[in-house]
């Protein structure tokens, strides 16, 4: 099953398999952002941390054996004819997370953690049980769910949560995640069904089962956020950050818009060229709406549309040819224009 979803990932263009495995346990590096961003799958960013790099490549090995995958060059592969006809039925017959963007801006992972203690907690108060097994005994986790419930009216507060949760599940699309969200958790009398359990219920296999339940978790993050009233928000609010740049990125990037000036900004802030010009890129590839004239003017964009307008797939575009045909070319422009074409086509 696991190899089917990294079937998933690669396309008829070579992809790096170490890259796409990068971009699934969330190294922020830009080389991986940028993978993310050429393959499509920034989305899936830190989404995935329960598989090793040797699963990994291993799940790739098991494609090339079985025909699916080839390899072009050294860590790198690319669908076969017969790979291509496997991805599309797996596309219809695999479940497909639609909400892992959410680990862009929230650490959903604690947050599972946190909120299924909460729940417990609050099922076991409700029927005024003190003598439980916590579903987990980090100290840390349970100071943040004593904290949240101490804010809480404990009187209405097993209602309020019922009637949120009521409200949640019922505007699911999904008729499986209902049943994957409630059948998971831990509470009075309720131990809850371990993933193979659910997976044996629901006739699907344990990973998929945890694609499901990671999904449904980010679809009620979501569904919190719209919700500012749901007593879970403060709970909530503790995990979540405005956006998925990092702030010192963020902090070039403002002061790149007010003063234009690379070195001064680099001085000011006692940062190598090197980092300012890496957080500029990291800030392009999440920002569609990205100045990129401010660094790229008309005649070098001319210029670099022209020698790469044969060939569609950005990724694989080679500095070296670039430099070739403009020897006074630097990397971060070449870098922030393939970043621009991207996002162009992406709009």
């Amino acid at each position: 099953m696991f190899p089917d979803y990294v079937l998933l990932l690669f396309s008829t263009t070579p992809r790096r398999a170490k890259s796409l495995f990068n971009v699934l346990r969330g190294r922020r590096t830009v080389s991986t952002l940028f993978a993310g961003l050429t393959a499509g799958y920034l989305d899936l960013l830190d989404s995935c941390h329960t598989v090793p790099l040797e699963d990994f490549m291993a799940a790739t090995e098991v494609l090339t054996e079985n025909g699916q995958l080839v390899s072009t060059t050294a860590g790198s592969w690319q669908l076969t004819p017969v790979g291509a006809q496997r991805q599309a039925e797996f596309r219809q017959t695999l479940y497909l997370p639609r909400n892992f963007q959410v680990f862009q801006t929230t650490d959903v992972r604690r947050f599972m953690v946190v909120s299924q203690l909460a729940l417990q907690v609050v099922s076991e108060l409700v029927h005024h049980d003190r003598h439980y097994y916590p579903v987990t005994t980090d100290p840390g986790i349970q100071a943040q769910v004593k904290q949240w419930l101490r804010r809480q009216s404990k009187a209405t507060l097993g209602e309020q949560i019922h009637a949120a949760l009521t409200a949640f599940l019922t505007s699911l699309e999904d008729a499986e995640l209902p049943t994957v969200f409630v059948q998971g958790l831990t509470g009075y009398q309720e131990p809850g069904l371990t993933n193979e359990q659910l997976a044996e219920q629901l006739g699907r296999h344990p990973f998929e089962t945890d694609m499901m339940h990671t999904d449904v978790i980010c679809q009620w993050i979501k569904w919190i956020q719209q919700h500012p009233q749901d007593p879970f928000a403060q709970l909530l609010a503790a995990f979540t950050q405005a956006s998925p740049i990092s702030q010192s990125a963020l902090q070039t990037y403002q002061a790149f818009l007010t003063t234009h000036q690379l070195a001064a900004i680099a001085q000011a802030r006692h940062l190598k060229m090197s980092t300012v010009r890496e957080h500029l890129l990291e800030v392009a590839m999440w920002s569609p709406d990205f100045p990129y004239e401010m660094v790229l003017d008309h005649e070098l964009t001319q210029q670099l549309t022209n020698i790469f307008a044969a060939q569609p797939d950005v990724a694989n575009w080679s500095f070296q040819d670039a430099q070739a045909a403009l020897p006074t070319l630097d990397f971060f422009e070449f870098r922030l224009f393939q970043i621009m074409r991207c996002q162009h086509v992406r709009r």
